[in-house]
C-alpha cells in the first residue's frame, strides 16, 4: 500500500467524498455568478497564482500541475498549492512552490490565499468553493475524466451537479482539441486549449541496444477499466506464444488486483526517472485506452523514441499519426493488438521509421513553447479584478 492507498484508507476517502459532495451540493443550490472587472492598466510581472489540487498521487494528471509549478516558478511567479493529500514525494517539485496540506476538518478553499491573483482549480468539485471566497479569477483546468468522456453513464443527479459547477466558472482551459470539443459538447462551455509536454530531462531518447529481446512496455493501472491493460496483457499472452523471448515492463500507480503472470517488470508507483529510463529501453510502447483527454504517456514514449501502438482515444489526435509516428489499433480488439505486435516485433525498419518521427514530433511540444502560452493566458486573466 503506498501512501496515497495509505491516506485514503485512514481517512475513508468514500465516505469522505459523499459528505463533501452533500455540503457541496446545498451551498451550489444558491450559487452565485463570480463578478468580475476587466482593467487593462493591470500589468503585474510576478502572480501570486494558487493551485487547488483535488489529488497529488502519480498520475498525468498530477504530473502536469506540479510541471506548471516549477516551470511559472521558473518564471518568477510565485506558486501556491494546497490539497487535503499530503505531499507529493514522487515528484520533484521546486522548493520555492508553497505546498500546503490542508486538513480534512477544514473546507479546502477557505485556504487560499488572500493576496492570490489567480485561482487554478483542477477539477470540478472545487470551482464553486472557490468562488465564494471572493479573492480573484477562478480557471478551471480541466484535463478529463469519466465526466467528460463517459457523460452518459453519469447518474442524472451527478451530472447535473458537475455540469453547474463547470458552467459557473468564469475561465477554463484545456490539453487537447478532443478535451474542448468534449467540453463544448457535454457542458456546452467554451475553452481554451493548452497543449500538454513532457520533461525533456526525464525523458529523451538514446540508442537502443540491438539484440533479439524485443522490450514491450505499457503504462496504467490494471485496476483502472478505461486504460485497458487487461487488453494489451491478453493479447501479449497471444503473441509470445510465438515470440517467447519478448521483454514485458507494466508501469503502475498501483498494485494490480489480479496477478500478471506475463509481466516481466511490474514497477509500481516510481520516480519521474525510472519511467524515463524504462522507455528508452523499450522497442515498443502500447495504448489501449479508450479515452484519454492528452494522453501524456504516449508523448512520453514518443519522446524516447519508441514505436507507438495506439488506440485513437481522441487525446492523441493533437500529435499521432497513423503510419506515420504510431500504429493505431481499434479499441477492444484484441487480435489488431496481435497483429500490430508482431508486425513490429519482425520489422526493425518499421519500428525504426516510427522512431524517428516520433522523437521528431516530440520537439513540437516543449516547456518553454507550452509555459509562455501559459503565462501569457495568466497574466491576461490577472487583469481582472472580483468585485462585490
Amino acid at each position: 500500500m503506498n501512501e496515497i492507498e495509505k491516506f485514503e484508507h485512514d481517512i475513508n476517502i468514500k465516505e469522505f467524498r459523499k459528505k463533501e459532495l452533500q455540503r457541496r451540493k446545498e451551498r451550489l443550490a444558491n450559487a452565485i455568478p463570480q463578478k468580475l472587472q476587466y482593467n487593462s492598466e493591470i500589468n503585474k510581472t510576478h502572480l501570486n497564482i494558487t493551485y487547488v489540487m483535488t489529488w497529488t498521487g502519480i498520475c498525468g494528471g498530477s504530473k502536469i500541475i506540479l510541471q506548471h509549478a516549477n516551470r511559472l516558478t521558473a518564471l518568477g511567479h510565485n506558486i501556491n498549492i494546497i490539497s487535503h493529500y499530503p505531499y507529493p514525494n514522487w515528484f520533484k517539485l521546486d522548493k520555492k512552490v508553497n505546498f500546503q496540506q490542508i486538513p480534512l476538518d477544514n473546507i479546502l478553499c477557505e485556504s487560499i490565499p488572500k493576496n492570490s491573483d489567480l485561482i487554478i482549480i483542477t477539477y470540478w468539485r472545487e470551482i464553486y468553493e472557490a468562488i465564494e471566497q471572493k479573492i480573484a479569477p477562478v480557471i478551471y483546468f480541466e484535463q478529463g475524466d469519466f465526466h467528460l468522456f463517459d457523460s452518459e453513464n453519469v447518474e442524472k443527479d451527478l451530472f447535473d451537479y458537475i455540469y453547474k459547477q463547470i458552467n459557473l466558472a468564469p475561465f477554463i482551459f484545456t490539453v487537447s482539441t478532443y478535451a474542448q470539443k468534449k467540453l463544448k459538447e457535454v457542458y456546452n462551455v467554451d475553452s481554451q486549449v493548452i497543449h500538454n509536454s513532457v520533461n525533456n530531462e526525464v525523458f529523451f531518447p538514446t540508442e537502443r541496444e540491438k539484440n533479439n529481446n524485443v522490450k514491450i512496455s505499457m503504462i496504467g493501472s490494471p485496476n483502472t477499466e478505461f486504460k485497458r491493460i487487461k487488453d494489451i496483457v491478453q493479447a501479449l499472452d497471444i503473441v509470445k506464444e510465438k515470440n517467447p523471448n519478448i521483454v514485458i515492463n507494466l508501469i503502475s500507480p498501483d498494485t494490480p488486483n489480479e496477478e500478471l503472470s506475463i509481466i516481466d517488470n511490474l514497477i509500481i508507483n516510481p520516480e519521474q526517472i525510472i519511467i524515463g529510463n524504462t522507455l528508452r529501453k523499450s522497442d515498443i510502447y502500447i495504448c489501449a485506452s479508450m479515452y484519454e483527454s492528452f494522453c501524456l504517456p504516449v508523448l512520453e514514449a514518443l519522446t524516447c523514441g519508441c514505436a507507438v501502438i495506439t488506440t485513437d482515444n481522441g487525446g492523441i489526435n493533437d500529435f499521432c499519426k497513423n503510419n506515420f509516428n504510431c500504429l493505431i489499433i481499434e479499441k477492444q480488439n484484441i487480435n489488431d493488438i496481435v497483429e500490430k505486435v508482431t508486425t513490429l516485433i519482425n520489422n526493425e525498419n518499421l519500428r525504426n521509421e516510427l522512431s524517428k518521427n516520433a522523437i521528431e514530433t516530440s520537439r513540437k511540444f516543449t516547456w518553454e513553447n507550452i509555459t509562455n502560452e501559459l503565462d501569457k493566458y495568466y497574466k491576461n486573466i490577472a487583469k481582472y479584478k472580483v468585485i462585490d
